[in-house]
């Protein structure tokens, strides 16, 4: 059976992996993506996914997750080879790894070349900023209106099951709110970062504890790169990760609704004609 990873294209141009920053969301990988691109490197994370790639990639994304995170769904887990035409016209990966699981890091440490990057916070910290942003997002798919849009545009379901896929792997399939809920989160956080540390050389990899300080002058020695004139990016604060959200999903929301009413429109003014018909006798 044909699979998204197989009818993606082929990338443009292959470069060879040297950075993976096995960091989870929420834990400054937004500005990660934006500090490695400066550096230099082309980077790959969900954002690049969502606003660079479009459908065919998040799709693709999609069902990596599904592979990789669920052993009854009859889909192929991605081998090297999958990753590398996903990810082919990339050399440096984001936050990607700590979805699809430790697997992923075990494959690109084969490369000694290859460095990693770990961002990590306080576990209850995490927790909260993870359910006051992706957690609302999960809680916004479920509601009126985008529980109604997503029939109408397949940019905006497929981004949202996304995003509920990449929560329910850290929440154990709970939602917001729920009594284990936060438990869950804080549990598969601090086993997560465990296991990273286990999996990746420790020659190789870099910690570093937000709480801390993230800048050039704790990533640049480490890569060998030499720290840029201009300011680190600033994290990704909530308020940042709202209006990244309202204007990633706004306007495909907005093209649903239309699509909504260029359907809805039409069927009530027949139904109206029809009743004014039916009562007019």
């Amino acid at each position: 059976m044909s699979r998204e990873i197989d009818r993606l294209p082929e990338p443009a141009a292959n470069k060879r992996m040297r950075v993976v920053i096995a960091s989870c969301s929420r834990t400054g990988t937004l500005g990660l993506y934006t500090a490695m691109k400066t550096l230099g490197f082309t980077s790959y994370h969900i954002a690049e996914a969502y606003i660079q790639c479009g459908l065919p990639h998040m799709k693709v994304f999609e069902e990596a997750l599904i592979a990789q995170c669920n052993l009854f769904s009859g889909k192929l887990r991605y081998n090297k080879s999958d990753l590398e035409k996903w990810l082919g016209g990339y050399d440096c990966l984001i936050e990607v790894p700590s979805y699809l699981g430790t697997r992923v890091l075990e494959l690109y440490a084969e490369d000694p070349d290859v460095k990693f990057i770990l961002t990590q916070r306080n576990p209850d910290k995490w927790v909260r900023s993870m359910n006051q942003t992706v957690g609302e997002l999960v809680n916004a798919y479920r509601s009126f209106p985008i529980n109604i849009l997503k029939y109408f545009d397949d940019y905006v379901d497929t981004a949202f099951r996304i995003i509920s896929l990449l929560y329910f792997r850290w929440s154990s399939g709970t939602n917001p709110g729920d009594p284990n809920n936060e438990l869950a989160l804080r549990t598969n956080y601090i086993e997560y970062i465990e296991e990273v540390k286990k999996v990746v050389p420790k020659d190789r990899l870099l910690v570093v504890n937000l709480e801390d300080g993230l800048g050039w002058e704790e990533i640049c020695p480490f890569l060998d790169v030499p720290i840029p004139q201009e300011p680190y990016p600033r994290g990704n604060e909530k308020k940042t990760f709202d209006a990244i959200a309202y204007g990633t999903f706004g306007p495909k929301m907005k093209t649903a609704a239309l699509r909504l009413a260029a359907t809805v429109v039409p069927f009530v003014g027949i139904g109206a004609f029809y009743g004014y018909k039916y009562f007019r006798r």
